[in-house]
C-alpha cells in the first residue's frame, strides 16, 4: 500500500520522531503506541511521548535503557581487548600506526544522547506520528510547539474514526483496530527483523477490546507466525499467563478461515492425552473461539483417548446439515462433539473442503 510504503520512508528518514494520542487512551491505542516505541528503539530512532498519559501498567514496558558509551578511533586498530580488574574494566585499543595521535581519539554516552529524563527531545522534530485523534484542533492543544516546527515535519494521522479530519500530510484512517493498522506498518518494513515483544504488543492490543472480527484472525495470525504471544496481554493484567492461553496460540497459528461466510477452522497438535486439564483448555479455547471472535462457525480439532474429536458450532442450519449427514458424534441444534479416526490435522482439512 502506498501510504504504509510513505509513512516507511518517512520513519527511514527521521532521526526524531513525536508520538501523540488522547490523555485517555484505549487499551488498543495502548498497544500501538508501545509498538511503535518498541520499533523505532529497535531501528535506533530518537522517540518523544506523552508517558503521563499512559497508565502505570503500561509505563513499565517502558522502562530506559543502560546508559551505552561509543569509543571512536579514526584510525586503522590492530587489536582490542579488554582486561576485568577489581572495581574496574580496562578497555585496551591498539593502533596499528605507531606515531598514534590522541586527537583521533574520542568517546561519548550515546543511548541518552538529545533526551532527558522526561523523554523528551531537545533537537528539531522529523516526524509526528498521531495516534486516534479526529480533529486538528485537538492535536493542536496536545503540541506545545510553536507553528514553524509543526509545519517543518511531516505529520501522520492514524485513526479508526470515520470522521476523521484526514489532517496528516499522510491519513490513514481505517475503520478497524490501530493494532490491525499498525501491524500493516510494521509487514511493510520487511527488510527489519523485529523483537517478540513488538508482536506481543500489537496482539495486547487486540484481545483488550473485548471482541475480535473474524476479519482481524488472519493479521493475529501473523503476529503469532512471528513469535507473538499473550505474555504481554496478561502480564499488563498482572496475571499468570494460563496454559490454556499457550493452546490458543497454537489454534491460532493452525487457523484457517473463510473469511466471506466468517467460518474458522483450527486443530491442536496430537497430544493423545486423557488429562482432565487438557480437555478443560481444549474447552476454554473453543470458548474464547464463540465468545470472543463470533464467527457464523467454527471448528477445533484435537486428540482425547486415541480418538479425534471436534468441538464445532454453527448458527448456519445448512452446515449443521451437512455434518450431521457425514458424522457421528454428539450434536446439539447449533453445535456438538464430531468424531472421526484421521489426525485432527486431516480432519480440518476434511471439514474446510465439506462447508
Amino acid at each position: 500500500m502506498e501510504r504504509f510504503q510513505n509513512v516507511k520512508a518517512g520513519i527511514a528518514n527521521a532521526k526524531n520522531i513525536k508520538l501523540v494520542f488522547p490523555e485517555k487512551p484505549d487499551n488498543d491505542t495502548i498497544g500501538s503506541v508501545l509498538a511503535l516505541c518498541s520499533m523505532f528503539k529497535q531501528l535506533n530512532k530518537k522517540v518523544t511521548l506523552p508517558i503521563e498519559r499512559l497508565p502505570q501498567k503500561a509505563k513499565q514496558f517502558l522502562a530506559p535503557e543502560k546508559k551505552k558509551i561509543t569509543i571512536t578511533l579514526n584510525e586503522d586498530v590492530a587489536e582490542i581487548y579488554y582486561e576485568k580488574k577489581e572495581g574496574h574494566v580496562d578497555l585496551n585499543i591498539v593502533p596499528k600506526n605507531d606515531d598514534f595521535d590522541t586527537k583521533n581519539f574520542s568517546w561519548e554516552v550515546v543511548s541518552e544522547k538529545g533526551e532527558n529524563k522526561e523523554g523528551q527531545i531537545n533537537e528539531p522534530i522529523d516526524l509526528i506520528i498521531i495516534l486516534g485523534i479526529s480533529r486538528f484542533n485537538e492535536v493542536e492543544k496536545l503540541l506545545p510547539t510553536d507553528e514553524e516546527e509543526l509545519f517543518a515535519c511531516t505529520i501522520v494521522n492514524i485513526d479508526k474514526n470515520p470522521s476523521n479530519e484526514n489532517y496528516g500530510d499522510i491519513n490513514i484512517v481505517e475503520q478497524y483496530p490501530l493494532s490491525k493498522t499498525l501491524s500493516f506498518l510494521v509487514k511493510e518494513m520487511k527488510e527489519s527483523v523485529f523483537k517478540k515483544e513488538l508482536f506481543d504488543f500489537l496482539i495486547f492490543g487486540f484481545f483488550s477490546q473485548g471482541s475480535i472480527s473474524v476479519k482481524d484472525i488472519s493479521t493475529i495470525k501473523w503476529l503469532v507466525g512471528n513469535k507473538g504471544s499473550l505474555d504481554v496481554y496478561f502480564e499488563y493484567r498482572k496475571e499468570q499467563k494460563p496454559l490454556w492461553a499457550k493452546y490458543l496460540e497454537v489454534a491460532i497459528k493452525n487457523i484457517s478461515i473463510k473469511e466471506n461466510e466468517e467460518i474458522i477452522f483450527s486443530y491442536l497438535p496430537n497430544e493423545n492425552n486423557d488429562d482432565k486439564e487438557w480437555i478443560k483448555n481444549v474447552l476454554q479455547v473453543s470458548k474464547i473461539f464463540r465468545e470472543w471472535i463470533i464467527p457464523n462457525a467454527f471448528f477445533i480439532s484435537f486428540q482425547e483417548n486415541g480418538e479425534t474429536k471436534t468441538i464445532f458450532y454453527s448458527s448456519l442450519s445448512s452446515i449443521m446439515n451437512s455434518i450431521t449427514k457425514k458424522y457421528k458424534g454428539n450434536f446439539k441444534e447449533t453445535g456438538g462433539i464430531i468424531i472421526t479416526s484421521k489426525e485432527p490435522k486431516e480432519t480440518m482439512e476434511e471439514l474446510k473442503e465439506l462447508i
